[in-house]
């Protein structure tokens, strides 16, 4: 389980940082990541089929949006390109003020590493690898940490989302919920601009689900980061800044939540409000 209130303010402040309140950054209205005319086909000639068809859009810093659409209406396509995985075959994706599909094949892996975190339905967690170890090659791979200061990061990270007495144990030995809790970790630890999730709740009970969604939104509001969602379920909508829908390849509605109203408080949950902004006390 998720520990404290103000448990975002914990879980990003690394023995090293000088201890004083985090206050919500002051955000600007450009926007962090562009899409304009991106189309994505598969197979060829008779079964040639389009996921994605002259999709434009443009993403801010310190907002959570929620991708939503049917099965089969191209947001993992539109998620995969707009991160860096998945080259679309026409159209543009600035993030920063660069063009993300003129870069090279080093400029493209830098990019990843220094700027997105990924958080996967399937969590993608290497096999060999322990929980600690999953976080230790990202600091040492994406920032260059050395050894000592990357695993004391990723213990830090991996205590506050609850994984003290598992960060020693491989996938294999990890329920559902904790691989997807340390999916998270993995995706927070570097403090990334972009997190790009694939359906991160679907793996998750409705609690667990709500402390994932929580976390996401407190990283947009306290780290200033652009945070997308791909999501089914409509619980979720409460959460997002911004809804984006989709349905057979295209953008059917941008729109901001009406009036969103937030869960009931889980049980024995108290909710404490800090600058502004609203913290679980789980």
């Amino acid at each position: 389980m998720l520990k404290s209130p103000a448990f975002l303010g914990r879980l990003f402040r690394t023995p090293a940082a000088i201890e004083s309140p985090r206050m919500p950054v002051v955000l600007d209205k450009s926007p962090v990541l562009v899409a304009e005319g991106l189309t994505r086909s598969f197979g060829s000639g008779d079964t040639k089929m389009y996921a994605l068809k002259d999709v434009s859009l443009a993403l801010h810093r310190g907002e959570l949006n929620l991708l939503m659409g049917p099965s089969g209406s191209g947001k993992s396509t539109l998620l995969a390109c707009l991160s860096a995985l998945l080259r679309p075959d026409s159209g543009r994706v600035t993030a920063h003020g660069r063009d993300v599909w003129s870069m090279n094949n080093a400029q493209m892996e830098e990019f990843r590493l220094k700027h997105c975190s990924y958080i996967f339905q399937g969590y993608n967690l290497f096999p060999a690898f322990t929980a600690l170890q999953q976080l230790e090659v990202v600091l040492q791979w994406g920032e260059g940490l050395g050894r000592r200061e990357a695993r004391k990061r990723a213990e830090h990270v991996l205590g506050q989302l609850g994984l003290s007495n598992r960060m020693h144990l491989r996938p294999a030995a990890l329920s559902g919920g904790e691989k997807q809790r340390v999916a998270i970790a993995r995706a927070l630890v570097k403090n990334p601009s972009f997190i790009f999730a694939d359906e991160p709740t679907s793996a998750l009970d409705w609690d667990n689900g709500q402390q994932v969604m929580d976390l996401l939104k407190e990283c947009a509001k306290l780290r200033g980061a652009m945070v997308l969602v791909v999501a089914h379920d409509h619980r979720l909508e409460s959460y997002a800044d911004r809804i984006i829908r989709m349905a057979d390849g295209q953008l059917v509605r941008n729109a901001s939540p009406d009036s969103p109203k937030r869960p009931e408080p889980r049980k024995n949950q108290t909710r404490v409000r800090i600058n502004e902004f609203e913290f679980a006390n789980v």
